[in-house]
C-alpha cells in the first residue's frame, strides 16, 4: 500500500489536464477557499487530450483495488483519490511533484516502496526485482545472490521451492550484514535483519514469500520493529475491518467501553500539553470519548468476528487474533456475511450517535463543530466531504454511555451535499486555519494511534 512518505497533494484540475497530456502547471491559489482562474482553454473538468494511452495510473482504493482501477481516462478522476503512477511515465516528477537534487530519474532509484513501509508501519517488507536489484548500493554483494535467484525464478520454485527458500535465507543473511551503505539505505539491511528474524526457517519462507511473475519476489514481514513503533500508525484507515485489529497482548479483544475513556484521557494530555485553552482542550477530548460510537453497529461486530451474527454482550473492537480475517479476500468475505455496507464507515454513524446525546456535546456552537468535525475526520474523511455509503438494509443503532443512550436507525446520510458536513469544515478552517484544523484532527488521530499502542502492550486487567 502506498505510504505517506511517497505521497503528497495535488489539485485536481492540476493532475487531469497531466494526465490528459496537457500543460499541468498549477494555477490554484493558496489562498483559503479562493482558486485562481484555470488559463484559457483549460478546464478542471472534461479535460481532452491526445496522449491518454500513454499515461495509465492506479487510482489506490484499498482492500477494494480492482483491475478497472487501471485508468487513462481524467473524468474518472475524484476529489480525495489517492493515484498511484508509475515512475517512466514523462514529466510527473517535474509537473506534480518535487524531487531533491540528487535523485535520479531511474525508475528504480526513485522507487522508495520499502523503506516507506518500514518507516510508515514499522513492519520491514523486501521487494526483489531485477531493476530494484541493480539500483542497490554497489557496497551490497549480495547483489550477486539476488540476480541469481530472480532468474528464472517461477521455474525454480516449480521444480524445488526449498531450494529458492534456501537461497533466499542466504540473501537475507548476506544483506542483514551490509554496511558502509550509503545515506537512505540503512533501511535494507534492516529490514533482511528483521525478516530473517521474523521468518527463521525453510519452511516459514517458503510458505510466505510470494512470486509475482517470472522476476518478481515479495515477502512481508507481520511483525512490527519495536524501535520504530512509535512512529507508525497502529492501523490502516484503508476501511474498517483494517482501522479496528487491535488487541490486548494476551490476545484479549478491548472493549469499546474501555477504549472510549482511554483515548478520551490520551486527547486531553495531548491537547494540554500543546498549551491549548482548557476549553479547546476538552473538546478534543470529548472528541476522543465519541470518536468510535459508531463500532456498536452489531453489523460491524459481526464483521470483525469473521461475519458470525453478533451475539449480546459487550462491544469489542476485535482483533485478528479474535475472529478479525487476516486477508481481503477473508475481510471482504466477513463483511458481505455480517451485512456491513461496502465501504461502510464507522465514524460516520459516530457523528450521528453524538449528535442523539447533545448533552455530551459542548455547549458553545464553535465547539460543538469542532468535536464533530474531529470525530468524522478521524480517518481522514469529510474533509470537507463524507465518502457515499450505500446501506440498502440499515439497522438500529443503540449505545449507552456514562447514563447518556444514543440511537440512530438508518442511513447517515453525511454524503449528502446538504448534510452540514462541508459547510462546518469550512467554518472550522476560517476559524482555526488550514493547519490549526490540521493540527487539532492530529490531535485525536494520534490519540488514538497512542492508546491503541498501549492496548496491544498490555495484557487485559492491566
Amino acid at each position: 500500500p502506498p505510504g505517506s512518505s511517497e505521497t503528497l497533494s495535488v489539485p485536481i484540475g492540476v493532475f487531469k489536464r497531466w494526465l490528459a497530456g496537457k500543460d499541468a502547471d498549477d494555477f490554484s491559489a493558496d489562498v483559503e477557499g479562493v482558486r485562481a482562474a484555470d488559463p484559457p482553454g483549460e478546464d478542471s473538468e472534461g479535460v481532452e487530450g491526445s496522449n491518454l494511452a500513454n499515461r495509465r495510473i492506479l487510482r489506490w482504493r484499498g482492500a477494494g483495488t480492482r483491475r478497472e482501477d487501471v485508468t487513462s481516462d481524467p473524468d474518472s478522476i475524484r476529489p480525495g483519490d489517492v493515484i498511484v503512477i508509475p515512475s517512466t511515465h514523462p514529466g510527473p516528477h517535474d509537473r506534480l511533484g518535487d524531487l531533491p537534487p540528487e535523485a535520479s530519474d531511474s525508475p528504480a532509484t526513485l522507487d522508495v516502496g520499502d523503506a516507506a513501509h518500514l518507516l510508515a508501519r514499522a513492519k520491514a517488507i523486501l521487494r526483489l526485482h531485477p531493476a530494484l536489484v541493480d539500483a542497490w548500493p554497489d557496497a551490497v554483494a549480495a547483489k550477486a545472490t539476488a540476480r541469481s535467484l530472480l532468474s528464472g525464478l517461477s521455474q525454480k520454485y516449480e521444480d524445488d521451492p526449498h531450494e529458492v527458500a534456501e537461497v533466499l535465507h542466504g540473501l537475507l543473511t548476506e544483506l542483514s550484514k551490509a554496511e558502509a551503505l550509503p545515506d537512505g539505505w540503512d533501511w535494507l539491511p534492516r529490514a533482511a535483519k528483521e525478516l530473517r528474524a521474523e521468518f527463521p526457517t525453510l519452511a516459514a519462507l517458503r510458505r510466505e514469500c510470494r512470486l509475482v511473475g517470472d522476476r518478481c519476489l515479495i515477502l512481508a514481514g507481520r511483525r512490527r520493529v519495536k524501535e520504530l513503533a512509535h512512529e507508525a500508525a497502529v492501523f490502516s484507515d484503508e476501511d474498517d475491518a483494517t482501522a479496528s485489529g487491535i488487541s490486548h497482548r494476551d490476545g484479549t479483544p478491548v472493549p469499546l467501553r474501555t477504549h472510549l475513556p482511554g483515548v478520551e484521557d490520551f486527547a486531553r494530555r495531548h491537547a494540554a500539553g500543546c498549551g491549548l485553552p482548557d476549553e479547546l482542550a476538552a473538546a478534543v477530548a470529548r472528541a476522543g470519548l465519541l470518536h468510535d460510537l459508531g463500532k456498536a453497529d452489531p453489523r460491524f461486530q459481526a464483521m470483525l468476528r469473521g461475519g458470525s451474527p453478533w451475539v449480546a454482550g459487550e462491544i469489542l473492537i476485535l482483533a485478528k487474533s479474535a475472529g478479525m480475517p487476516g486477508t481481503p479476500t477473508a475481510r471482504e468475505r466477513a463483511r458481505a456475511a455480517s451485512g456491513y455496507p461496502a465501504g461502510g464507515r464507522h465514524e460516520l454513524l459516530s457523528v450521528r450517535l453524538a449528535e442523539a446525546a447533545p448533552a455530551l456535546l459542548p455547549e458553545h456552537d464553535e465547539l460543538r463543530d469542532l468535536v464533530l468535525h474531529l470525530v468524522a475526520s478521524h480517518h481522514g474523511h469529510c474533509r470537507p466531504f463524507a465518502p457515499v455509503v450505500a446501506d440498502d438494509e440499515p439497522v438500529s443503532v443503540e449505545f449507552t454511555l456514562g447514563g447518556h443512550r444514543m440511537h440512530w436507525s438508518g442511513p447517515t446520510g453525511l454524503e449528502r451535499l446538504d448534510s452540514g458536513v462541508a459547510e462546518r469544515y469550512w467554518r472550522l478552517t476560517r476559524r482555526y486555519g488550514w493547519w490549526g484544523l490540521a493540527w487539532l484532527e492530529a490531535l485525536l488521530r494520534l490519540a488514538d494511534w497512542r492508546r491503541s499502542e498501549w492496548e496491544e502492550a498490555h495484557d487485559a486487567g492491566e
